[in-house]
């Protein structure tokens, strides 16, 4: 509506530019020229003006498009910023486990996710290393930190020549031997397929509670003992009441790492 306003007083400002035009050209005495001269005048203020009216809606017009154009780079950069603050936050995380992870010395490879399912919190990925670089089924994938492997992360399930599939410790068929670091309960921790891991066979005369740490105890001969797992989340006793039950929340953000160090053979463990 706008522009049809616009268009309309443009099309009556040229008609009548055009009219005071002819007049102004054609062959008059001086009586009518006398008579047209106001006109004339008005000629000239109107065709300032209408050049001016046209000069600053193309400068608007331009700005307009300028605008759009900042807003939608500011709303991409916004969204870059947003990705940084959060692999920040991630290394952030990396770099506070590192600082208390044990002493592990054994052999390790940087290998780095090339292909994660389309599921964010799908369980499995596929790192660009194989057997050609000397990994195997069943060898423990930790989290990268300072170049060294923090924090269990999964486990290699298949090997190829140039690549290898790994499950994370929250998928079904993830089990480990743990144990709560405040008490030294052993128990079984497990994957559900869920972002949290469950936490299985526990004592029931276990006074383990909240905030707790669960760490590998090594004594399942695939994983090294004082690996980070996670934190106890909650507590319950099975339905038996045979056992207590807890849920896990893992230490490592798992779906959101770019690089996993692999051991390519259980050492020993020297906790200081």
């Amino acid at each position: 509506m706008r522009l049809k306003r616009i268009y309309l007083l443009g099309l009556f400002l040229a008609s009548l530019l055009g009219v005071i035009f002819i007049l102004k050209y054609l062959p008059l005495n001086a009586l009518t020229g006398e008579v047209l001269k106001p006109f004339w005048k008005t000629e000239s203020h109107l065709g300032q003006g209408l050049k001016e009216f046209f000069h600053r809606y193309i400068i608007l017009t331009e700005i307009k498009r300028e605008n759009r154009e900042l807003k939608e780079r500011i709303f991409s950069l916004e969204q870059e910023l947003a990705y940084y603050k959060e692999r920040e936050a991630l290394y952030q995380r990396l770099e506070e486990l590192y600082k208390i992870t044990p002493n592990v010395k054994y052999p390790q490879l940087i290998s780095r996710i090339i292909y994660k399912g389309v599921d964010p919190f799908s369980d499995v990925f596929i790192i660009d290393k194989g057997a050609k670089d000397g990994l195997m089924p069943q060898m423990p994938v930790l989290a990268l930190a300072q170049g060294v492997g923090i924090g269990l992360v999964g486990q290699v399930v298949e090997t190829y020549r140039t690549w290898s599939k790994v499950i994370l410790i929250t998928d079904p068929s993830f089990a480990v031997d743990v144990k709560i670091l405040s008490t030294q309960d052993r128990a079984i921790l497990k994957g559900k397929a869920e972002p949290k891991i469950a936490l299985e066979f526990m004592p029931l005369y276990s006074q383990a509670k909240e905030g707790d740490w669960v760490i590998t105890s090594g004594q399942d001969l695939l994983f090294p003992a004082g690996l980070l797992v996670g934190e106890i989340l909650e507590i319950k006793k099975d339905p038996q009441g045979l056992f207590k039950r807890a849920e896990v929340r893992p230490f490592i953000d798992l779906y959101n790492l770019d690089f996993v160090v692999v051991q390519l053979k259980v050492p020993e463990v020297t906790i200081e």
